[in-house]
């Protein structure tokens, strides 16, 4: 036998055992990571229930009047989705060849700020590869603000955007272009990764949470923090009205769990931990009102741009059970927020 047909017979074998691994239970988490850097998520022939996407819409329609926007790769790219209730009409409202997620409305509704990739094909895992847009909803012109921001929101008033910028968190002013430096890792967490900076309403406290470090709250004009967890937890949010914080906890049913917290430390209780199967829990934010809360869950899988996550809404204080799945796609949806009319 020649080497070449060797050789050839030995890289398909190799394909063929890797391709298994790719897809076997135990090596299923850390192949996909591995591979999730390099190749875009595939979204062609994946089920979509229409039928059962419009019955959950109208239930929710039934309670709700607002709207609802998440990232989703239904149309073959992440794209950003609008869902307007109670009519239950589902908008796309961006086509771009890039990636397009982490979408959060304006205080009055009117905007969006989220990301788009720097290349066509970037992993969630990849923080530098972003820019920061904004979208206006009525006229659907876009806006770059901000070259390689990762985690945008808004300031509190509606004219400032936060996001993080390798190891430090700015905020960028809206009408002059101006960014301030509102926390430094490299000085105070000793350059630990950070994810999902988010002022607080009143703009005297900012919620990060850092990498092996937990989920701390700063005061940016004195650089001093508390550390609310001891162990690793992301996804920080603020519950509008209050000093308290939502945050990602790796525990619970499914293996994540929604924590709720006060941002002094005092007090942490289990706020949403999904009963059933589909209860790997990611992705939650509240209502301006905090009377709702929008998350995605999905069965097995924990990457964020390529597990099979599903949209929920939930009316805060009812039962875990009563929440709402507002999408049946077997790809990937995720990152969504919520405004209510």
């Amino acid at each position: 036998m020649r080497h070449g047909v060797v050789v050839g017979i030995a890289v398909a074998a190799g394909v063929a055992a890797a391709s298994a691994w790719f897809v076997s239970p135990g090596g299923r988490g850390l192949a996909t990571r591995l591979v999730t850097g390099w190749v875009a998520p595939q979204s062609d022939d994946l089920a979509l229930d229409r039928s059962a996407e419009a019955a959950g819409w109208q239930e929710l329609g039934r309670e709700f009047t607002g709207r609802i926007v998440w990232s989703s790769n239904r149309s073959g790219n992440h794209e950003l989705y609008l869902l307007e209730l109670p009519a239950g009409r589902l908008k796309q409202v961006t086509d771009d060849a890039k990636v397009d997620f982490g979408a959060r409305f304006s205080p009055d509704g009117t905007e969006l700020v989220f990301m788009r990739s720097r290349r066509d094909w970037v992993s969630f895992r990849n923080k530098d590869a972003w820019d920061v847009m904004l979208l206006d909803l009525a006229t659907g012109a876009e806006r770059r603000i901000a070259r390689r921001g990762y985690h945008p929101t808004w300031g509190p008033a509606g004219d400032t955007i936060v996001f993080a910028r390798g190891g430090r968190v700015v905020e960028f002013d809206l009408e002059t272009e101006a960014e301030r430096l509102l926390f430094d890792s490299e000085s105070l967490t000793d350059g630990r990764e950070i994810w999902d900076p988010e002022l607080h309403v009143d703009g005297s406290k900012l919620a990060v949470a850092i990498a092996h470090h937990g989920a701390i709250v700063l005061t940016p004009e004195s650089s001093e923090y508390r550390r609310l967890t001891d162990h690793h937890v992301c996804q920080t949010t603020w519950v509008p009205g209050t000093d308290e914080l939502l945050w990602m906890d790796a525990s619970g049913n499914g293996g994540t769990r929604v924590m709720r917290g006060g941002a002094d430390g005092s007090s942490a209780e289990v706020f949403m931990d999904l009963p059933g199967v589909r209860s790997h829990e990611y992705f939650p934010t509240l209502s301006q009102d905090a009377a709702w809360m929008v998350w995605a869950a999905s069965e097995e899988g924990h990457e964020h741009d390529r597990a099979d996550y599903d949209i929920y809404a939930w009316r805060v204080g009812t039962p875990w059970q009563d929440a709402v799945r507002l999408t049946y796609f077997a790809g990937n949806d995720q990152w969504p927020d919520i405004y209510v009319d």
